[in-house]
Order: C-alpha cells, then sequence, then structure tokens
C-alpha cells in the first residue's frame, strides 16, 4: 500500500512542476490503480514509467491513461533500451572493421 501511495505522490509532484498546479486527483480511488502497477511491474519500475509517462507528449497526461497503459509503456521502455543496446553493439563492430580496414589498407 505504501508503495502504491509512493508512486501517486511521484505522479503529483512530477504533474505539478510539468504544469505549475497539482493534479484533480481521489487519492482513495486511484491508489488501486498504483496497486495494480506495483504487482504487476514492481516498484522500481512503477517509478521508471511514471518519469517516462511525462516525457511522452500527452496533453495534460491524464492519471487515467497513465493507469490504463503502464504496461504498454513499460514495454515500450524495453524495446527502447533493447534496440539502443543493439545499435551501440552494431556501432562497436563497425567501429573495429574500419579500424581494421585502415590498419590493413592504409589510411588514404
Amino acid at each position: 500500500m505504501q508503495q502504491a501511495y509512493g508512486l501517486l505522490s511521484l505522479y503529483e509532484r512530477t504533474y505539478n512542476e510539468k504544469y505549475g498546479r497539482k493534479p484533480a486527483l481521489n487519492r482513495h480511488r486511484d491508489k488501486w490503480g498504483f496497486i495494480d502497477m506495483v504487482e504487476d511491474l514492481g516498484y522500481e519500475r512503477g517509478q521508471e514509467v511514471v518519469a517516462y509517462y511525462f516525457e511522452l507528449k500527452y496533453i495534460g497526461h491524464p492519471l487515467q491513461d497513465l493507469l490504463r497503459n503502464y504496461d504498454r509503456f513499460s514495454r515500450i521502455m524495453k524495446e527502447r533500451a533493447e534496440d539502443e543496446a543493439e545499435r551501440y553493439r552494431i556501432r562497436q563492430q563497425t567501429r573495429k572493421r574500419v579500424e581494421e580496414f585502415e590498419k590493413t589498407h592504409g589510411n588514404d
């Protein structure tokens, strides 16, 4: 329960920082959505998802959109991280191949 309220408070703080006002919430009702988020994703991943949500270009960042889509946001975050790791691996391979090519063929 405390973790759910922690995520709810994180949402409120982040919303307030972004929009300069507190969101209209019903903490008693909305805690249940955050309880589900903690159960599905864990507290740490829930924090990451809330932060990621505010990086998206949603108009008004409604709480219900977050609570309906947190699993999708988490999946997108995972796919992006995997894609970035793969791109990094490819860049490193390319750098190594270029260095080997320059070493054997000279740097003309």
